[in-house]
């Protein structure tokens, strides 16, 4: 295969995103790709990493009657093994293909599991890496981004950690999960207050930010959605794990309120609250006091001024 087939995009063994240690000997040889081969050196760990994102891959590789018959392969943790071992000499032979592997970042790790006979320099010969046409290989070494969206009137607010050296970051979003319709570009000191504007009050959008270190896109950060409202917003709260929660206040003054709710009343505190951090709604909020009223009273309830409340806790449990 001296060129990648239709639907396919190669990599040279020498591509800066490949990980490999001092124990591969680099190889010039007209008959490979790019005139360059790796050789896995025999008796010598000859590790070698790489990250792409893409659904498939497959190695290249120098195949002999001299190479090993186990060359170990794992992607994503998961462990496979095939043959360097051939009855004749051949160069830029397929001998490993994957495919069917879900869209994303795949970690990958090959090594060499058998060594071949003794009389040879070289248990195999690398040579390149062929991934989906509209796949890459990815900086191996970028760090992760942790990424945080919140919602507000029209627009979503993002944050993210900082990457070392990145010269720009890419924002990717939509209102589908894992689909992402809209790419904007954003500098390399806009991680800590992103805004993207003009979106539809209501709708849930999701957000995930690459960084572009050295000319190279890094994997995508974690997934992060919120849904813009009129008035403010909310990112999308953890799913409630009970149906009642006690809901505890503690006020300007130190002192501590405490209320047993249904998880609907908390809920509507909790709008409440954002809505007026973000400059709507009412100055106080009523809390019935339900089992804790006290008195010869029909009900009883407990007025909350929003600029005397300092902080409030919810534990949730299910009655």
């Amino acid at each position: 295969m001296d060129k990648p087939e239709p639907g396919w995009t190669r990599y040279d063994d020498r591509s800066p995103e490949l990980i490999y240690g001092d124990d591969w000997v680099k190889i010039e040889d007209p008959e490979d790709y790019n005139k360059t081969a790796l050789g896995a050196v025999h008796n010598k760990p000859s590790i070698i990493k790489f990250k792409f994102d893409g659904t498939k891959i497959r190695l290249i590789m120098n195949m002999s009657d001299s190479y090993t018959q186990k060359v170990g392969i794992s992607i994503d943790g998961k462990v496979e093994y095939f043959s360097a071992y051939r009855e004749s000499w051949s160069h830029l032979r397929l001998a490993y293909e994957k495919v069917g592997l879900e869209r994303g970042i795949h970690d990958v790790k090959i090594w060499t599991e058998v060594p071949s006979s003794n009389y040879v320099v070289y248990d195999y010969r690398f040579d390149a890496i062929d991934v989906d046409s509209d796949g890459k290989l990815s900086d191996y070494n970028v760090s992760e981004i942790k990424l945080s969206a919140e919602a507000g009137n029209n627009q979503v607010t993002l944050k993210w950690s900082q990457i070392k050296d990145s010269e720009n970051y890419t924002v990717k979003y939509g209102t589908e999960s894992g689909k992402y319709t809209e790419t904007v570009t954003a500098t390399k000191d806009a991680y800590g207050n992103f805004v993207i504007p003009s979106l539809t009050n209501g709708t849930k959008y999701y957000f995930v930010v690459s960084a572009k270190v050295n000319g190279s896109d890094s994997e995508y950060s974690n997934e992060a959605s919120a849904t813009p409202q009129g008035g403010g917003g909310q990112t999308d709260p953890e799913q409630p794990i009970g149906n009642r929660a006690i809901l505890v206040v503690t006020m300007t003054t130190g002192l501590e309120k405490e209320f047993d709710l249904s998880m609907k009343e908390v809920n509507d505190f909790i709008s409440w609250y954002e809505g007026k951090q973000a400059g709507s709604g009412s100055a106080s909020y009523a809390i019935n006091k339900h089992d804790n009223n006290k008195g010869p009273f029909s009900s009883s309830k407990d007025y909350m001024l929003f600029d005397r409340i300092l902080t409030f806790e919810v534990s949730e449990y299910s009655k």
